[in-house]
């Protein structure tokens, strides 16, 4: 037990770089309201890392007495984990771990301070069946993610999706509900924030099929400032890296045919004949590709900004040479966040209109899914 008396200085500023949250890895509990009755009163407690007393939890005989008082020594805790250091699981809990935690907890605390009041952002999510898998992106791991840049303007998602439910995107009706639904929700919870100008940052992320995805951006389309994130797998993570330059080809068709087919290549190549297989031969082909398609290839903003001007680029090209009214169907292998931006950069009144298809094994390939047509 403590026989050092702390400094009101020292205790107040411990409560300060804290946040008066638990500073155990992992915990992070707020020590100044009961979670169930939500009344006030301090339930911390001001553990030693190095004990005061030489005989203490990893106390020394030359540092205890000079870090008894020492905000550097000192972390706030919460009663399980202050008796788990001390008492319970002293071994397990060495000097060298409480400091790292100490610092860990400290510099968030301190990174989220320091962002600026216009850097709030609203988090909305799309989740939707994929296939047999039910995602489900949950606000207690996405809302760490926007640290250092963003901060949640609200303590909750707006979610434009569903989760669990019966239909699976090979069902005859799934697009039609699922298409609805977005529109549902889009109108109800977020196109009166966004129009009455309380939205001014949206922080997306997207876990659904591919075309919702991309009827998804064409609803907030590019008006709307957009931070668009991409779920990566290794390291699991929805966080972004620096800026990375990936270099997007944008492949004309050989022919000038009646209909007219644009492959998005980059998670992984499509073959001509899986077109031609569902509309026929009388198709130009055209393609946007990297070279070392991937899954898991977005780590950067850049990365996304500079493939949505590519896609730019297709749009004005395609029109260019087979006029504003053909049908450009899009055949889709490429990541949620690019899906996304597919939707924002195509402009209904100036691009032409768009069939796009989904890749359905358990309906044998490419199937339509929906149509999205320019004014």
């Amino acid at each position: 037990m403590s026989v050092t008396s702390i400094d009101n200085k020292n205790k107040f500023m411990l409560w300060a770089i804290s946040g008066g949250r638990c500073q155990y890895r992992g915990c992070n509990k707020i020590l100044h309201t009961d979670i169930l009755t939500k009344r006030n009163f301090n339930q911390s407690y001001i553990a030693h890392i190095v004990a005061d007393v030489a005989g203490g939890p990893r106390g020394c005989a030359t540092r205890s007495p000079l870090l008894a008082d020492d905000i550097t020594n000192l972390m706030l805790l919460c009663d399980t984990h202050h008796r788990l250091i001390d008492r319970d699981d002293v071994i397990g809990n060495p000097e060298v771990l409480l400091l790292e935690m100490k610092a860990e907890h400290e510099n968030r605390i301190a990174n989220s301070s320091n962002i600026s009041a216009d850097k709030q952002s609203h988090i909305v999510t799309l989740n939707a069946n994929i296939g047999v898998h039910t995602p489900n992106v949950q606000y207690s791991i996405i809302s760490q993610s926007l640290l250092p840049d963003y901060y949640p303007a609200v303590a909750a998602n707006i979610d434009l999706g569903t989760v669990n439910t019966l239909n699976k995107d090979s069902d005859p009706n799934f697009w039609n509900f699922e298409l609805s639904n977005l529109q549902q929700r889009f109108d109800r919870l977020l196109f009166p924030l966004l129009n009455s100008g309380d939205i001014k940052h949206i922080s997306l992320f997207g876990f659904a099929p591919i075309p919702l995805l991309i009827k998804l951006g064409v609803l907030l389309n590019d008006i709307t400032s957009v931070d668009v994130r991409q779920k990566r797998r290794n390291p699991d993570t929805w966080k972004f890296d620096d800026d990375i330059n990936t270099i997007y080809n944008f492949s004309t068709a050989r022919d000038v045919k009646t209909q007219v087919a644009l492959k998005i290549e980059l998670s992984d190549n499509i073959a001509d004949e899986r077109i031609t297989r569902v509309l026929g031969d009388d198709i130009s082909i055209y393609s946007i590709s990297i070279d070392h398609p991937s899954n898991d290839f977005v780590k950067s903003r850049k990365q996304i900004i500079d493939f949505g001007e590519k896609m730019k680029e297709a749009f004005r090209e395609i029109k260019k040479i087979h006029g504003q009214e053909v049908l450009l169907n899009i055949f889709p292998a490429m990541p949620i966040s690019l899906a996304i931006q597919l939707g924002r950069v195509w402009m209904p009144k100036a691009d032409v209109s768009m069939k796009i298809f989904d890749q359905n094994y358990a309906l044998g390939g490419f199937s339509e899914a929906l149509e999205i047509k320019h004014l």
